[in-house]
């Protein structure tokens, strides 16, 4: 069975051992957004790809 995008996502930032903050900082984008991509709320497709790639991971894996 396939993980969630926001599973994947939270799971990945977990094991590079980042605060919901940390990431949003590196990323670019609120803490806020942070938070609601992790709990399988809705968020552009921009904010998904500068999530994905401040933790390195391919966005066409992540959204598939």
């Amino acid at each position: 069975m396939k993980a969630a995008a926001n599973e994947v996502i939270r799971a990945r930032r977990l094991k590079l051992g980042m605060s919901q903050k940390e990431l949003a900082e590196k990323a670019g984008v609120s803490t806020n957004t942070v938070y609601n991509v992790e709990a399988g709320k809705s968020a552009s497709l921009t904010s998904y790809k500068k999530i994905c790639d401040a933790l390195e991971l391919k966005l066409s894996r992540v959204l598939k």
